[in-house]
């Protein structure tokens, strides 16, 4: 069975004060994107498709596509007015709809099971071989897949960070999903400034933007993304984020999501100061052998 990765690349970057998704951290200027399809290759997925936005294709062209063998290799744009039929855009809108609505983006090309990631993360191998031998046992369309971190490994030294926090019943399946913000290490503790109990648990499971769904997950973004938008025409700072598009198929009845377990360490760069570190432990496991200097030669 055919298999796609679907690589989330549109985001502004705003803490980061740029395009991270473009900061090389190889020893041949790889960047953090490049080692995620490296991993896929190696796990037996089939097909790579970028989500990216249109200005940046040039560009993206050179730096990235040309230089990858091994896989096919296609491009979705996300435009601000790709909106569904008999919606409206909003004239003063400039900040993107949010991870569903990129993804949504990726439905003409992508038709077979897929695992779709942030290209700002580096997940590890591991993660890409349990999602592709899920997605190439489920016959099941409703049965979807995420791997599930621990939050103490995903904390950035440098700031506070958003993070998915689950709640995972005794089988391992996935029963909610709450997006929490401003999250950060606090001494020994994890704490949400925005909860009145404001401490986290280090060992809850997180998502971090990674999921296995098959196709079905397009119909289903595109109906609650007509009720985001009559809900939030004038919000013009609201996201259409993939874990409410995941929660709200849940509550319904309409999935269900296994828990992946995880054994890989993740990395992500969310301010500029996570550089060095992803830099330093990509070039270590290329040090011990786990990654060539070059990845596509």
């Amino acid at each position: 069975m055919d298999t796609t990765l679907v690589i989330l690349a549109a985001g502004l970057g705003s803490r980061f004060g740029g395009l991270k998704q473009m900061e090389p951290l190889g020893k041949s200027g790889e960047i953090i994107a490049d080692f995620s399809v490296y991993d896929a290759i190696q796990a037996g997925f089939t097909k790579v498709v970028f989500v990216i936005k249109e200005a940046m294709e040039a560009d993206f062209r050179e730096k990235v596509v040309n230089n990858i063998k091994g896989i096919e290799v296609e491009l979705a744009f996300q435009h601000m007015d790709d909106l569904p039929e008999g919606c409206t855009p909003t004239p003063a809108r400039e900040r993107p709809w949010g991870t569903s609505h990129a993804l949504w983006a990726a439905r003409h090309v992508v038709h077979e099971p897929f695992m779709v990631i942030s290209a700002d993360d580096f997940y590890g191998r591991g993660v890409f071989t349990s999602m592709c031998q899920f997605l190439k046992t489920q016959k099941d369309e409703t049965s979807f897949a995420m791997p599930g971190h621990m939050l103490e490994n995903t904390i950035s030294k440098h700031g506070t960070v958003s993070r998915a926090i689950c709640t995972v019943d005794k089988d391992g399946f996935l029963t909610d999903i709450v997006e929490k913000r401003k999250i950060q290490r606090q001494g020994d503790i994890i704490v949400c400034e925005e909860d009145a109990d404001n401490q986290l648990a280090c060992n809850s499971i997180v998502n971090m933007l990674a999921f296995g769904f098959s196709t079905l997950i397009f119909q289903e973004i595109e109906k609650g993304f007509d009720a985001f938008l009559k809900e939030n025409a004038q919000n013009l700072d609201a996201e259409y984020f993939l874990n409410a598009t995941v929660k709200k198929m849940l509550k319904a009845g309409k999935a269900t999501m296994k828990v992946l377990p995880v054994t890989d360490q993740w990395m992500g760069i969310t301010y500029k100061e996570d550089l060095e570190k992803a830099k330093c432990a990509i070039w270590g496991l290329i040090d011990k052998g786990e990654y060539p200097e070059k990845l596509f030669s």
